[in-house]
């Protein structure tokens, strides 16, 4: 019989998919307000229909974990950072490794927009984290947002942290510079598991040279680096 702790795990799951009760509960032909009322605890759902949504969801049914054969694709808002962690320590395993990506400024399709994304790989789960963003307030500096910018670090999540090594995981680490059509991909979830390995396999440490490259091909000067650090670290 599928427990309360199941109908957890489908409310995290939802939240992090960044889609309404309304599109799960069409995907799998429900009326939204059983689903809705489900997820509050009520018994509006048979149990073969609850399978039905776990299984759109990629829970495997039988061990109740996500689907080892898929990259799995998780909208963050960082200001919010509590849903990730109860899927953290829902899904994950006790270590996990985390790498930034950025869009490389120098490729042939360089962009001045960009998907702001991190990789996650837990055993064998492969996980690609998408910040979402919001409209820039007034007080808030509007390079907080920019393609690139350090936005997460793997101390958010238990047993969490870089693959690059020799870097603590309440620092920030180096992104690593990808196509930017390759960012669109992973969001979307048009890559292969092989791809996403390579991917992670390529992080590495800082080297500071390349950061102060980096900076000046993105077009910020020294101070605005130095204040994005200051604010980085005072959080």
């Amino acid at each position: 019989m599928i427990t309360n702790e199941y109908r957890r795990f489908a409310g995290i799951l939802i939240e992090l998919s960044d889609r309404p009760v309304l599109y799960w509960a069409s995907v799998c032909g429900f009326h939204p307000s059983n689903v809705s009322n489900w997820l509050r605890g009520r018994e509006t759902l048979s149990e073969e229909n609850q399978a039905r949504l776990l299984k759109a969801l990629y829970l495997d049914l039988d061990t109740m974990k996500l689907d080892p054969s898929r990259i799995h694709i998780w909208i963050v808002a960082v200001h919010e950072p509590e849903t990730l962690k109860d899927a953290a320590e829902a899904f994950l395993e006790s270590e996990t490794w985390m790498t930034m990506l950025s869009p490389d400024p120098d490729g042939p399709d360089a962009l001045s927009q960009a998907p702001q994304v991190a990789l996650l790989r837990s055993g064998n789960i492969r996980i690609v984290l998408l910040r979402k963003l919001f409209p820039t307030k007034m007080s808030e500096n509007p390079l907080s947002q920019k393609a690139g910018t350090p936005w997460i670090r793997p101390s958010l999540i238990s047993g969490g942290r870089w693959k690059a090594k020799g870097i603590a995981s309440d620092e920030d680490a180096p992104p690593l510079l990808v196509p930017g059509p390759l960012l669109f991909d992973l969001v979307l979830g048009n890559v292969s598991i092989e791809q996403f390995d390579a991917l992670m396999e390529k992080s590495a440490p800082w080297n500071w040279k390349d950061v102060e490259a980096l900076a000046r091909k993105m077009g910020l000067s020294a101070r605005e680096v130095a204040e994005m650090i200051r604010d980085r670290r005072s959080r």
